[in-house]
């Protein structure tokens, strides 16, 4: 038996789709708003391909360290029907499903205007919940353990870390080394969990007008010999997205400095006004916490700097940068070479495998990272 659905954008009608009582697309039937129609569905693919691709995003991962508990307590059979549930309705951007029957509206549903409860399941330990909740936290796609929560009028993210959980702690040192720099971040605190456990939090960077357009949905199908950087570069000046080389420099220095393998094609990208569908930059950087050797239980004191793995223009920290084309003198690398000591002593101790030992030498090592970084923005001064 099929079933029914309107591909909403806001309050408007984007297209109409049939699924299989599992979820799958048998068809999409009518498209009733091509302007508004997900991005990534003007890259050439096929539309039901395209379509299949984007709500799958708006569910939670496989990898994700506890779905099995969360499909438990919701009654889902995976992570996409727990994602229908609540509309697939997200905190990122605008887009939600709903029956073709149903005459529910924008306004009655989504999460930036009403309040939803918190479902601590999503991020820790709980045994009872009200499974007819519906939750922004079913379209969070993530790898690890995190939930939204308000708090009076703030809209705020928690992320718990995974082996060794310390990517709450890599998030907030490199926030606050980048709060003395002009670059536009997420700023992220610790918090301690009833568990003792530690968590990031940080507040939303969407609005009920903005929403966040992930950079693969702009980039659509890139051909394996393509100069990522460059393809991108060139489709985000032809959407007319301000600063983008300036933003995607600061975004692959940042990067460089902290060793991040993480940032894939969702892990950067785009602010868009989903009225007028302007494009206004690139959004703040965040997620920053696979860094600084957040999966070594020992440090390796020997790796060398071009055995950094880097995502998502090539494969290492030291040929990504050799993308860079801008000026990055705002960048203080004086000032980052003063505070960043005296921060990682502020906040690793809080997690029991930073021993004074592994500190000394993430101490030393991150110095010969601001080096390095230091002589590639020199290098780029005299091009």
């Amino acid at each position: 038996m099929s079933k029914h659905y309107i591909l909403m954008h806001k309050d408007i009608p984007v297209l109409t789709v049939s699924l299989t009582d599992r979820n799958k697309i048998i068809k999409i039937n009518e498209i009733l708003s091509s302007e508004h129609t997900p991005l990534n569905m003007h890259s050439g693919e096929s539309p039901e391909a395209a379509l299949s691709e984007f709500m799958k995003h708006r569910a939670i991962p496989n990898v994700r360290q506890n779905l099995s508990k969360i499909l438990a307590a919701y009654e889902a059979s995976d992570s996409l029907e727990l994602s229908i549930k609540s509309y697939q309705l997200s905190l990122s951007d605008h887009y939600w499903i709903k029956p073709t029957d149903s005459s529910i509206t924008w306004d009655e549903v989504n999460f930036f205007t009403n309040p939803f409860i918190d479902t601590p399941v999503f991020i820790t330990e709980q045994e009872h919940i009200d499974a007819n909740l519906i939750t922004p936290n079913s379209s969070i796609n993530g790898s690890l353990r995190q939930m939204w929560i308000k708090e009076q009028d703030d809209t705020i993210l928690l992320k718990a870390g995974k082996t060794l959980l310390l990517e709450p702690f890599n998030e907030v040192f490199i926030s606050q080394l980048l709060n003395a720099t002009p670059i536009n971040h997420v700023r992220y605190d610790l918090r301690q969990l009833d568990n003792g456990e530690y968590v990031s939090a940080c507040n939303i960077f969407t609005t009920e007008s903005l929403e966040f357009v992930p950079a693969w949905y702009v980039a659509g199908t890139l051909n394996p010999k393509e100069n990522k950087y460059a393809a991108l570069v060139n489709r985000c000046q032809s959407l007319d997205i301000p600063n983008i080389q300036h933003d995607l420099d600061t975004m692959i220095a940042i990067d460089y400095l902290t060793m991040n393998d993480d940032r894939h094609w969702g892990n950067f990208g785009f602010l868009r006004d989903s009225t007028t569908l302007e494009f206004k930059g690139m959004v703040p950087l965040f997620d920053n916490g696979n860094t600084l050797w957040y999966d070594q239980y020992k440090i390796n004191e020997n790796k060398p700097s071009h055995a950094y793995e880097a995502q998502p223009f090539t494969t290492t920290h030291d040929k990504q940068i050799k993308y860079i084309q801008s000026d990055l003198s705002h960048i203080n690398i004086d000032i980052i070479s003063t505070i960043a000591p005296t921060l990682m002593k502020e906040i690793y101790p809080k997690n029991d495998i930073v021993t004074p030992e592994r500190l000394e030498i993430m101490e030393r090592l991150f110095m010969r990272r601001v080096r390095g970084l230091a002589r590639e923005i020199d290098k780029q001064r005299e091009i």
